[in-house]
């Protein structure tokens, strides 16, 4: 439709409407929202790093680098680009199982260069995924998962962040090898006595500022202020050995033991100009990723539509999601060439930045500059941040992206809906993330395709005008020798067989019926299968002595009927195309056609025997000599 906010143009310089129109009012609310999305950026950023089990900068790289190539070539003027929740716990659990399989022995720096070799081939299969779906105008498929999935799955990943991030809470070393979230629920309960102490104190006096923060304020940089006091509590306390000479340190050994872990200890962060390279790919390990990367692909498309469109249902703006689609492909293109992270629209962000009055686009990337400026700046003080504070950012932020109205909508709307709903959630706790992920969509296309396989025939009687005329319940049983049945819904081959049997069957209860008109104007999607199902029900109706005629075909049904032969076996004079400027004509032609058709059927039972009026009215519809305007 003309007035819809969405639609599916592709373009490589989708910011020139924004340059054109741009003014200094309109710079200084765009500079104002993105300085203070960054001070909200760069703690989300650090920690989504670390729930990824990554080095840090691969987060901060991905706000700033990947996000300016999203905003450039992205549709939306307030999305907000980077690393998020969800990406991110499935990035963990992609790249731990990578990481077990082939890299097993590796430890210290060796197994985080292993870990980032992984990162940057999931990231150009993701970027590449991404690229294709946006050139071949994928992005309305993105309808047929149903919402539950969405919702079963955000709810898992937001349990899995939970528990991952209590290990780090709590001071308790993680398992190791790989298991399930339950496994890992389950050690932690039951090793919960091996809390580093100090460390938890840290991470309850963060989640409870933070909380407090948040409460006091909606509009204060909470995570900053929260980041800022448990780094200048822990130096006070002199709770930890950390110096900028210490380099990569195991967080468990025995110097560190009794110390609180800072983000320096993962490795540095001062560095904001990434080294642009090729990395060397492993066909083995990417074959393996490539399942891991097609839920990315998917669930980043689903998140960063989802986030668009509430954006956009809020500012009336016109969106192309496939344009979206295309602007996030080449984000994490970019993120697989300076070891970043894959990237996502960001709802908290996004939010945040639209509320902030951002106008354009280029709030999203004064907000990446102002993150590289933050990191250059305060580059040492950032190191000094307890990763308990981080955990408890995390903690937090796992809590808030569940929708709690949306969870139990979902449960109380429909059986089917409740059944995908629990399936993914369960299944994001017994088995792997990804795994969970295609387990619900698959789920949602059965039902789905359960739900379009059922296509709707009712019938109708029509009036001398062409109107279809709803049938009294009790005339449902009386035999007549014309029946109208509208056809409405998909007639794929899903559905052709369904279609073509309740017709029959229709035709065998009422052998007083003569002609059966069929109202194909609302009928969707007809395929070769169902073509043939038609073609097999006019055999068996002139088999009968009977005629079937079929009506309000609209351009795209008569062209499958015309290139698959169906109207030359059905004939032309029996098929009636539906025309906007005269939407009854195409009735009254069946009816008229119909009549005629019976009145040559009569005639011939006159003019033969009664004896073998069964066997000369068994003839095809060709030798019913009755002639009828081409409805072409």
């Amino acid at each position: 439709m003309a007035n819809s906010r969405f639609f599916d143009d592709l373009s490589f310089s989708p910011f020139k409407k924004d340059l054109e129109s741009y003014s200094r009012a309109t710079l200084r609310q765009d500079l104002l929202a993105g300085a203070s999305v960054a001070l909200l950026t760069v703690p989300q950023a650090m920690a989504y790093a670390l729930l990824a089990g990554l080095p840090l900068y691969c987060g901060l790289f991905a706000s700033v680098f990947s996000a300016i190539i999203a905003a450039i070539f992205g549709s939306s003027r307030h999305l907000v680009i980077g690393p998020s929740n969800a990406i991110a716990i499935l990035v963990q659990g992609g790249t731990s199982q990578i990481l077990f399989t082939y890299y097993r022995d590796l430890s210290g720096p060796d197994r985080e260069l292993a870990a980032i070799a992984i990162l940057t081939q999931l990231s150009l299969l993701i970027g590449i995924l991404q690229i294709l779906a946006a050139g071949f105008k994928l992005g309305r498929l993105t309808q047929f998962i149903s919402h539950s999935v969405i919702i079963g799955y955000i709810t898992g990943a937001a349990l899995a962040v939970i528990v991952n991030q209590l290990f780090i809470f709590l001071g308790i070393p993680d398992m190791a090898g790989l298991h399930s979230l339950y496994e890992k629920g389950a050690y932690l309960v039951t090793h919960v006595h091996q809390s580093h102490w100090p460390t938890a104190a840290v991470g309850l006096g963060s989640l409870i500022l933070l909380l407090f923060l948040k409460r006091l304020n909606r509009y204060l940089p909470a995570a900053a202020i929260t980041l800022a006091l448990a780094a200048v509590a822990v130096f006070l306390f002199d709770l930890s050995s950390y110096s900028n000479d210490s380099g990569f340190i195991d967080p468990y050994s025995d110097e560190t033991l009794r110390k609180v872990m800072l983000v320096g200890d993962t490795g540095e962060v001062y560095e904001v100009i990434p080294s642009f390279e090729f990395s060397a790919f492993n066909t083995g390990i990417m074959n393996s990723l490539l399942p891991v990367a097609f839920a990315l692909a998917l669930l980043s498309i689903m998140e960063t539509a989802s986030v668009a469109k509430a954006l956009a249902a809020n500012s009336g703006q016109r969106l192309s999601i496939n344009q979206e689609i295309f602007g996030l492909g080449l984000g994490n293109l970019m993120s697989s060439f300076i070891t970043a992270m894959p990237v996502s629209g960001s709802p908290s962000r996004s939010a945040a930045n639209y509320a902030y009055g951002a106008q354009t686009r280029f709030s999203a990337i004064f907000n990446a500059i102002t993150v590289a400026l933050i990191v250059i700046i305060f580059g040492n003080f950032v190191t000094r941040i307890p990763l308990a504070a981080l955990a408890a950012l995390l903690l937090v932020t796992a809590a808030s992206i569940v929708n709690v109205k949306q969870f139990f909508l979902c449960l109380k709307a429909t059986s089917a809906d409740a059944l995908v709903l629990w399936t993914t959630l369960l299944a994001c706790i017994f088995f792997s993330l990804d795994m969970a992920f295609y387990i619900g969509v698959a789920i949602s296309i059965i039902f789905y395709l359960k739900k379009a396989a059922l296509p709707q025939l009712v019938e109708y009687d029509i009036d001398e005008a062409g109107d279809l005329v709803n049938l009294d319940p009790s005339q449902l049983q009386q035999h007549k020798t014309i029946r109208v049945i509208k056809v409405e819904g998909e007639l794929f081959f899903g559905a052709a067989d369904l279609f073509q049997s309740t017709l029959k069957t229709i035709a065998e209860d009422d052998t007083s019926t003569q002609v059966i008109i069929l109202q194909l104007k609302n009928a969707r999607d007809i395929d070769a299968t169902t073509c043939l199902a038609l073609q097999q029900l006019h055999e068996y109706l002139v088999n009968s002595g009977r005629q079937l005629i079929a009506c309000g075909l609209t351009p795209a049904i008569w062209e499958v009927l015309s290139d698959s032969g169906i109207v030359e076996q059905l004939g032309k004079e029996n098929l009636f195309i539906f025309e906007e400027k005269h939407p009854h004509l195409h009735m009254q032609k069946a009816l008229q056609k119909a009549k005629e058709v019976i009145a040559s059927i009569e005639q011939l039972q006159q003019n033969q025997p009664t004896a073998t009026i069964i066997k000369e009215t068994v003839v095809s519809s060709d030798s019913l000599v009755i002639k009828e305007q081409d409805p072409i």
